[in-house]
């Protein structure tokens, strides 16, 4: 296995699709409170990925402070919390806008995850075992261990519901565009997406009825 395999690996494990995925998941199970702590707990993912993943992706030792505090997420997360713990409120017609366009987050995640698997060949991903694996990993593994760490910290329980449900979302788009920008194995990443989109709709499911 190359170091550009085991890159895309890597970063596909670590970091899940918290964003398309994750919040429509989240909102579903536990509502509008759930998203807000999801939200939350998206500055982190935001940060780790404009640092470590760029670090992981690009084999270079020097994070990118800049990219890491200030993209698009984590500016809208600030701005959100602002929003959130005084009483400025938007004119009633950007509220009503964002509100459509916070709806349209399920078709899109679907869109996206369809353009990205469409260039990729369903056999050639059961073919590959270590594609399989990596998605096992991924969905079932991967917050199985969360899951086991979390019975050892107190924390409430709408907390560690989504942080075992954030663990469980297959590999995020970042997984497949970060090739493309440092010149990696962009068809691996490709599979990987697809793969591990295609098996959480099992996996999901099964997660959301344990959950409950």
């Amino acid at each position: 296995m190359t170091d550009d395999s085991r890159s895309v690996f890597l970063y596909a494990v670590l970091f899940g699709n918290v964003a398309y995925m994750g919040y429509p998941v989240v909102e579903l199970i536990i509502g509008k409170e759930g998203v807000f702590y999801s939200a939350v707990f998206n500055i982190w993912f935001k940060v780790l990925t404009w640092t470590v993943g760029v670090r992981i992706m690009s084999h270079e030792a020097r994070l990118s402070r800049k990219k890491g505090l200030l993209n698009p997420g984590t500016i809208a997360v600030f701005v959100g919390l602002v929003l959130f713990f005084t009483p400025l409120r938007l004119p009633s017609f950007l509220d009503e806008a964002l509100g459509l366009l916070g709806e349209s987050t399920i078709p899109l995640a679907m869109v996206v995850a369809g353009i990205i698997s469409a260039s990729t060949r369903l056999s050639t991903i059961f073919k590959s075992r270590i594609i399989l694996f990596c998605s096992l990993l991924k969905l079932c593994i991967a917050p199985l261990i969360v899951f086991c760490l979390l019975s050892f910290v107190e924390l409430p329980s709408v907390v560690e519901k989504i942080l075992i449900i954030m663990s469980a979302m297959p590999a995020a788009a970042n997984t497949s565009i970060f090739p493309r920008i440092f010149d990696s194995d962009y068809e691996l990443s490709s599979k990987l997406i697809a793969s591990s989109t295609l098996f959480s709709l099992i996996s999901i499911p099964l997660i959301i009825s344990f959950l409950d």
